[in-house]
C-alpha cells in the first residue's frame, strides 16, 4: 500500500487523546446536516413554497428588494426568477445532498464544501435582509469548521468505507483516490 492511500484512510483515525474532541465535531456535523434537511421544509417541490408568505419565491423577492450586491440583484431578476422551478429543484436537490453528506458522514469533506458555497450564497442573497445576516454567519461558520476539521471519524459513512478505498487507491484506482480526498 502507498504512503499515501495509507495517509488518506489514516486521516479519519482519532490520534490518542483526541476522541472526545472528534465525537463533538461529529456531533456539530450531524447537527448541521440536520438543519440542513430541517430548512427544506419551507421550500419543498413540487411548488417550493411559491404560494407560501415566506417560501422560496419570498427569498427571492427578498434579496432583490433588500440587494447585498447590485449584480447579485440583477442575475436574481434575470436568470433566477424567470426559471424559478428550475432553481427550485436545484437548491432542493444540493441542500438535500449536503444535509445528507453531513448527516451520515458520507464524503463529507465535499458536503461541507458544498454547505459552505451554499451558505455564503444565502448570507449574499440576505444579508440586507430585515431578519440580518446572522444564521447565514453562523452557518458559514459551521460548514467552514466541518470543511477544516476531521468532524468524519466518528459516527460516519466515511470512517467505514476509509480502509475499504485505501487499497485500491494505492494500487492505482483514480475513483478509490477521488473518493479518499471527499472524505
Amino acid at each position: 500500500m502507498s504512503l499515501k492511500a495509507e495517509d488518506a484512510a489514516a486521516t479519519l483515525e482519532s490520534p490518542a487523546g483526541a476522541v472526545w474532541r472528534d465525537r463533538v465535531l461529529a456531533v456539530v456535523r450531524i447537527a448541521v446536516g440536520a438543519y440542513w434537511l430541517w430548512e427544506q421544509h419551507w421550500k419543498l417541490p413540487p411548488d417550493f413554497g411559491l404560494h407560501q408568505p415566506r417560501g422560496l419565491m419570498f427569498a427571492f423577492q427578498q434579496g432583490i428588494q433588500y440587494p447585498t450586491l447590485g449584480i447579485y440583484k440583477t442575475f436574481l431578476q434575470a436568470v433566477v426568477v424567470p426559471h424559478f422551478f428550475l432553481f427550485g429543484w436545484l437548491i432542493f436537490m444540493g441542500e438535500t445532498a449536503i444535509g445528507i453528506s453531513l448527516l451520515l458522514g458520507v464524503l463529507t469533506k465535499l458536503g461541507a464544501l458544498l454547505g459552505t458555497l451554499q451558505a455564503a450564497n444565502l448570507l449574499i442573497g440576505a444579508a440586507s435582509a430585515p431578519e440580518g445576516p446572522w444564521i447565514y454567519l453562523a452557518l458559514l461558520a459551521a460548514n467552514i469548521l466541518l470543511l477544516l476539521t476531521p468532524c468524519n471519524r466518528h459516527w460516519s459513512v466515511d470512517h467505514r468505507l476509509a480502509p475499504k478505498l485505501a487499497r485500491p487507491a494505492a494500487g492505482g484506482s483514480r475513483l478509490a483516490r477521488a473518493l479518499l480526498r471527499t472524505m
